[in-house]
């Protein structure tokens, strides 16, 4: 019996299993409709005859369908190469998927017929070549599937994730109490008055929580500037000002309606330049310094002087931010969490709640991806289902619908960067002054952490003689934002390929002759970061040199300067920049970690460690 469940998303393959169970997709989990899935079965006699069939598909309609004539024209078939593309026109007639901006019906339609292919494929142990229902479309030859090829290992959830079998914390929740959250609908403003007495009395509602309603700390934040439910001053939109708990979301939608909030709007700041021009900033500002840098500016050849502006990100995980809490033994309470920070969790319903740390069991079973998003600000939706379930006694569970992931939770940061560029007709960096102002929204967060690791890779790759690199952070009346994949280094790196493009444009030399003449090189001060690090394995200079050889970039980049020169509305470009990343934490305590292993009479072994599992196996 030959089993296999594949996915494709983008026409790419991102899961596939053998011997595996049967198709399941989770009621309470959307499937994506840009991702197409098959699960596929066939059972061959000796002779390598087709004697049973099922197909199905998910991803093309509104639930898992079966390819029936597909699977009658290959019974009693030889399961060969021949059967597979006579049958690939008959599977196309099979499903009518729809066009919409995640792909087009033509799209899907492709997808159908490679998962078949692909399947037949493995099935004999060879990888695929270019399916035969995109060879005229790319104009391809089909290309002989070779031998032997080494074949990957699946990710250990693979199955799981594309059957819907593997559990996330939203679906462990049948019979618990929903919530709905009273937001503001200012950026800032003061509150004047908070009436949930009409709420309280609505039917199926067991409680509306107001801060003062919090047994403890009324904060969540890493700085202790974050209330969980705010008191006489909203600090942006949606900030959380009442939480609602009942027996349906329905009920508690209905309910928090009824919460009567009075406000008196305040101006709020809501952009970095607004803030950097009323001088609003939540910390000092972080310096790095090296050599003498007005000097070496005023005695550079050459000078640039700019900004650059770039915008945030939103995390948009696949699970929004979600918890539920139920009451345990002796007063302790047990949350699961999906969060990247369990202790962190611990540490802030145990303030909130004023209990000790050893009562409150966090469990973080898996998430559906994080970035950093799920890092300092799964902690809201994890105190408010302790707190609620604190007040009803009952399990409480609490999850973002995606339109309040993002508007309470924050993003990637923004930056603002100023600079002042010394180099010389060759485009030789001799002095660098930049201040970049990050935007942290209304509270501090992890802000501070992620300006000053984009202070560490503002040098990005390049040696720099002379530098002074200064980062602060900006308040304003946004939702907080927090820790992104990258950290800041990201918005660094970013600051500096920019300067260095400028530089390129300024004196007439394409940009990876100004990018290669300043990588790090040598030894000593050349091969030294701005602050103080030797880089005792300098790999940069060879990779550079191997990756232009093998991308042979002056060949291209002389076809598409041919190209540009006879296409007047359609331009091409190549690029090559090089990336650093520093991985370890600027808490120095951090950097460290510990495992338990546990081996049992019977052989097996468990290993208890400090990871989260988001997705990446």
């Amino acid at each position: 019996m030959l089993k296999a469940i594949l996915v494709q998303r983008g026409g790419a393959e991102v899961g596939l299993t053998r011997n595996c169970e049967w198709f399941k997709v989770s009621k309470r989990r959307e499937m994506d409709i840009s991702t197409v899935a098959g699960c596929f079965t066939v059972d061959l006699d000796s002779q390598g005859i087709v004697r049973h069939v099922r197909l199905a598909y998910g991803g093309v309609a509104a639930m898992p369908s079966r390819a029936k004539k597909t699977e009658a024209a290959l019974l009693g078939k030889v399961w060969n190469e021949e059967t597979i593309q006579s049958v690939l026109p008959i599977l196309q007639t099979e499903f009518t998927p729809i066009s919409d901006v995640r792909g087009e019906a033509e799209f899907r339609r492709g997808l159908i017929a490679s998962l078949l292919e692909k399947f037949f494929y493995s099935s004999e142990g060879r990888v695929p070549r270019v399916p035969a229902s995109s060879e005229k479309k790319l104009g391809l030859a089909a290309l002989a599937p070779p031998k032997n090829t080494f074949r990957a290992p699946a990710h250990e959830s693979a199955h799981k994730h594309v059957t819907g079998e593997a559990m996330y914390v939203d679906d462990q929740t049948n019979g618990m109490l929903e919530v709905w959250p009273v937001c503001s609908p200012h950026a800032r403003a003061k509150i004047l008055k908070c009436d949930a007495t009409a709420a309280r009395q609505m039917p199926g509602v067991h409680a509306v929580l107001l801060a003062e309603d919090i047994p403890g700390l009324n904060d969540v934040g890493m700085k202790h500037d974050e209330p969980l439910l705010a008191t006489s001053e909203v600090l942006f939109h949606s900030q959380l000002v009442a939480l609602v708990i009942g027996d349906s979301q329905e009920v508690c939608r209905a309910a928090a309606e009824k919460v009567v909030v009075e406000y008196e709007p305040l101006a709020p700041i809501l952009t970095l330049r607004d803030a950097v021009a009323k001088k609003s900033f939540h910390n000092e500002p972080n310096f790095i310094r090296r050599g003498n840098v007005e000097k070496s500016l005023s005695g550079a050849p050459l000078n640039l002087e700019g900004e650059f502006e770039l915008g945030g990100q939103e995390h948009f995980y696949l699970e929004t931010q979600a918890a539920w809490a139920e009451r345990g033994e002796d007063g302790s309470v047990f949350v699961a969490s999906s969060t990247q920070h369990p202790s962190e969790v611990q540490q802030v319903i145990s303030h909130v709640l004023h209990l000790p740390a050893n009562k409150v069991v966090v469990q973080m079973p898996r998430m559906g991806g994080g970035f950093g998003g799920k890092e300092t600000q799964a902690a809201t939706p994890a105190a408010l289902a302790a707190l609620a379930t604190h007040h009803t006694g009952k399990p409480v569970r609490v999850r973002f619908t995606r339109d309040q992931d993002m508007a309470l939770t924050g993003h990637r940061h923004p930056f603002l960067a100023k600079f002042k560029i010394g180099f010389d007709e060759n485009g030789l960096l001799h002095a660098a002054q930049i201040h970049l102002t990050s935007n942290g929204g209304w509270s501090q967060d992890l802000s501070q952490a992620v300006t000053d690791r984009a202070l560490f890779h503002l040098d990005n790759c390049y040696y720099i003689p002379s530098v002074e690199f200064r980062g602060q952070v900006a308040k304003t009346n946004i939702s907080s934002n927090t820790a992104f994949r990258g950290f800041g280094g990201p918005q660094g790196m970013l600051v500096m390929e920019e300067i260095l493009d400028r530089i390129a444009r300024r004196v007439g030399i394409a940009p990876e002759i100004v990018r290669e003449r300043n990588l790090y090189h040598g030894k000593g001060e050349t091969n030294t970061t701005h602050y103080g690090q030797e880089i005792e394995d300098n790999r940069i200079q060879t990779i550079w040199q191997e990756l232009k050889k093998t991308s042979t970039l002056e060949s291209r980049r002389k076809e598409i300067a041919a190209w540009n020169a006879t296409n007047s509305h359609t331009k091409r470009g190549i690029a090559i920049t090089p990336v650093k990343f520093g991985i370890s934490f600027t808490v120095t305590h951090l950097n460290q970690a510990g495992a338990l292993v546990l081996i049992y009479q019977d052989g097996t072994v468990q290993l208890n460690h400090g990871g989260t599992e988001m997705g990446q196996g």
